[in-house]
This record gives C-alpha cells, structure tokens and sequence, in this order.
C-alpha cells in the first residue's frame, strides 16, 4: 500500500486520497453480510458535445464487452459466480460502474471494477452500438420517458442536458471508436475519479487492495467543465398514435451547491411526492383522471429544475392542466398548512433514512455527495436542513417560479384540438 495516503474518518466513514490523486471512500458495515462496490467517474451527458451526445452511456456498454484478460461473460461470470451482480449506469452528470455481493468475496469485484476501468479494449464496437440504437428505440416506444426527455429539451434548448443520455440515432450512428476513445482519454483521469465501498469488509484489507488495483491510472487534469444553461420556456406539442396524452410540466430549479434544494424537494413532495399529495388527491382521487400523476425535482452541478407528469385520456387533457394550474396557484397565494408540512417534512426524512438500510443506496450518497460537495453530508445535517423548511418558504418559492414565463409544457400523444392552446398558470 503507498506510504502517502491521507485518511479522514467522518461520521461511519473514511475518506482516503491514493498517491494519483483518486479519492476511496469506504463506509464498513460489520453487522451486515453484503457489500457494494462502485467507480465513480465525474462525467455523464451533460459534457458532451453535441457531436458527441451519448458517448458516455456507450463508453459504459462498452466497459463489459471485455479485457486483454477476460471475455465478456468471464467479466461477469467472476461476480455472479460470488453470488453478486455487476452493471452500470449513465446520468446527466456522471457514470457509475458497480458490484453488489457478498462481503467475503467484495474483493473479487474491486478486481472485476479495476479491470474493466484499466484494461477494456471495447470489443464488440458495431454490435453495441446496436445494442444502443435499440435502447434509444425503446425509450421512444415508451411515451412516459419520451416525454421526460422531450421536456429537459425545452427545458434546456442547445445544452447536453437537454440531449437524451444515450445521444440520438444520428449521433450514435456518427460515433468512430476513436471518438470514443478520445472522450474516454478527456475524462477518466485520476481527479475524476472515485472508489466507494459500503458494507462487510475489512476496511485495512480493502484498501490496500484498492490501493495496488488503481493507483496505477494516471494522466494529466480533464477538461473544464461547460458553461450553465439558459432555461427554456414555452408549451411543445409532440403528436403520437398512443391512447394517452402524456403531460408534462417543468419549471427553473437549484444547481446541486444551492441550499434551496430542500425547499424545492418540500414543494415537490407537497404538490406530487406520494398518496397525500395535492395532485394526486384532485387529479387521481377526487376526479378519476389519471393513473399516474407525480412531481420531480432534480439538481445537477450548474442547473436543476422541479417538475410534474400524469398520463391521461385525451379527452381529460384540457381538464387535468386547469386543475394542476390551480394546485400550483393555491400554493403560491395561500400557506400550506403546518400539519400538511411535518407530513412532507416525515416523508422526506423516512424515505432518505429507510433507503440507507441498503449497501448500494449508502455505497452511492457517500459518492455522490463527495462528487458533489467535497464531503460527505451526514445525515443528521440533511434532517435538520428538512426541518427548517417552512410554509413560508414554500409559498415564497411557488410565487417566484410558478409563472407563466417560467414554465415549460410538452404534450405527447394523439391530437387533442384546442386542449393545447391553454396557457399554463
């Protein structure tokens, strides 16, 4: 193990920087017989250009396709045959390849991780792609995450994170493997970088072996990050042979560093967040319009937003807008009431603290906070950051974004006649 690794233990967790300068964040979990493993890489859609939209997601496809070592399925087969999973994930502004297992046999899937990252030669280039092609077929054959994908473009017009994270049909039949190898060479430098384990293990063991697997990555710093995006506005009507309009609505929201996050997490769960929410109490159980309706709020490092989505017959459209816009009205002109908020406030907190129950969902707070903040949040500081939201603090935010210059809408779905002519707010 180097001799020059610094170590900061916060909370249940170490913090510890290799020699190359790639952070290992370790959590041991001895009461518990799983763990999982995951490398973090701080690039995601969001820094692509567009000629390069969706060469992170297809650089992930391409991880598993096999080393100078190891085949596809050995790759695999070394995890699955512990008992454990390997897979990965794309988002707008970062990657994640991952093992969940067995404590006992956690030190075979940093192997597997460390090999993929170091050593995949990106086999199988044309039959991934269209492995890809057909990914980005299906998202489209499923309206509800086309239309989420068709808001974030009005969202955020002529930036990577209005483009889908799997690119396009034309992007992805553009890209060369050295393209991809040229992105994979811009952003999977040390800096970028970051091992997190959470659960059974011997946190000494562990990290001598993460040591000896990853420091020997290195390359010079990665490329700036881009400039923020401008937010779009406006209604866009996307017509498709379905049964169902599928609604959704999307307003300006906080970047990842502003403390409002909280408040909009409140209002979101106010408006959307479950069973008790506003919209699905009018839309869903009073009125019987839809079977879906819920609210979002999502945060990325230069830019966010909160937004809404129902799934409704064509006929219900024009109805479903009026009454989610007066939803939307009633908390910008009246207070919610103070039971209405320690509701949300529990609900917020229950389902952050029950989700840490999970070696995966606590292997990927830790790393997303660090990716994020430089540190790890504990979370007595997230509960007491819920706890001091309050009604004014809801009402205050509903009257500076819920208005008509602010709000996007996408309509997807059969025509729907003069539905579409009303305004928002």
């Amino acid at each position: 193990m180097s001799s020059a690794m610094p170590s900061i233990t916060h909370d249940t967790t170490s913090v510890h920087k290799l020699d190359n300068g790639i952070t290992v964040l370790l959590e041991p979990l001895p009461y518990l017989r799983s763990a999982s493993a995951g490398v973090w890489i701080k690039t995601g859609s969001s820094n692509e250009r567009p000629e390069q939209s969706g060469v992170s997601h297809f650089l992930e496809h391409l991880f598993f396709k096999g080393t100078t070592t190891r085949t596809a399925r050995q790759l695999v087969e070394a995890v699955e045959s512990k008992g454990g999973h390997l897979n990965a994930f794309t988002s707008r502004d970062y990657t994640c390849l991952y093992a969940k297992m067995l404590g006992e046999h956690v030190g075979t899937g940093i192997e597997i991780l460390a090999d993929i990252l170091k050593d995949s030669q990106f086999f199988d280039f044309e039959k991934e792609r269209n492995v890809v092609l057909e990914e980005i077929a299906s998202i489209e054959d499923v309206p509800e995450d086309h239309a989420h994908d068709l808001l974030v473009q009005r969202l955020w017009p002529d930036h990577a994170l209005g483009r889908p994270i799997t690119g396009t049909e034309e992007t992805l039949t553009a890209m060369t493997i050295e393209d991809v190898r040229a992105y994979f060479a811009e952003w999977y430098r040390p800096e970028n970088l970051i091992i997190s384990v959470a659960g059974s293990f011997d946190e000494d063991v562990l990290l001598e072996q993460i040591s000896n697997e990853f420091e020997t990555i290195t390359a010079p710093s990665s490329l700036p990050r881009p400039a923020a995006p401008t937010f779009g506005a406006g209604t866009g009507i996307v017509e498709r042979d379905v049964a169902q309009n599928h609604l959704c609505m999307g307003f300006p929201g906080p970047g990842i560093h502003d403390e409002r996050r909280y408040i909009y997490n409140m209002l979101s769960s106010v408006l959307g967040g479950g069973s008790t929410s506003r919209l699905f109490e009018t839309i869903r159980e009073q009125e019987g319009l839809a079977y879906s309706i819920y609210t979002f709020h999502s945060s990325y490092w230069d830019a966010g937003m909160m937004g809404l989505y129902a799934a409704i017959a064509p006929e219900n459209l024009g109805k479903t807008i009026d009454l989610t816009c007066a939803e939307l009205k009633r908390v910008r002109d009246e207070l919610v009431p103070e039971d209405e908020v320690v509701l949300n406030r529990e609900q917020l907190k229950g389902g952050m603290l029950m989700a840490l129950e999970s070696t995966f969902n606590r292997m990927t707070r830790m790393s997303k906070s660090y990716m994020y903040h430089g540190r790890i949040l504990t979370t007595d500081e997230i509960v007491s950051a819920i706890d001091t939201v309050t009604a004014r603090d809801l009402q205050e935010l509903a009257r500076e974004r819920f208005t008509p210059e602010q709000c996007a809408m996408v309509i997807l779905g059969p025509a729907n006649g003069n539905a579409y002519e009303r305004a928002p707010l």
